[in-house]
């Protein structure tokens, strides 16, 4: 029996982590220049989407754990009508503390994505 409530309890501290309320705000930009600027709501382990029209899509799930965000994402590219992935980076930052992905080289595209996330 102390088993099964030992379990019970695990399961239910793991869905009330798995349900904290996030707000992300996430600015992309393409060669230094603000494409979109956005803030979503979702909750920790919940995949958000961010599109930037005809140049970058941008998935992102953001999982909270104690002060630490781990954000899992990838990251598409629009090309010849449609988006294809070319990165999925995954990036630890502290609350309220902004995270930076950049990918590309001077010459071609550059595509540098902020997320600043904070409990709400």
């Amino acid at each position: 029996m102390k088993k099964i409530l030992s379990v019970l309890s695990l399961v239910a501290a793991f869905s009330a982590f798995a349900n904290e309320p996030l707000e992300l705000t996430v600015n992309v930009y393409l060669n230094n220049e603000l494409v979109v600027a956005d803030v979503v709501q979702a909750e920790s382990g919940q995949l958000q989407s961010i599109t930037a029209k005809d140049v970058l899509m941008f998935n992102v799930t953001p999982t909270l754990n104690d002060d630490v965000v781990t954000l899992t994402s990838s990251m598409h590219k629009y090309k010849d009508g449609s988006f294809s992935k070319f990165a999925e980076p995954v990036l630890r930052v502290a609350l309220d503390k902004q995270a930076v992905i950049e990918i590309g080289t001077e010459g071609k595209n550059i595509y540098k994505v902020e997320v600043t996330t904070k409990k709400i």
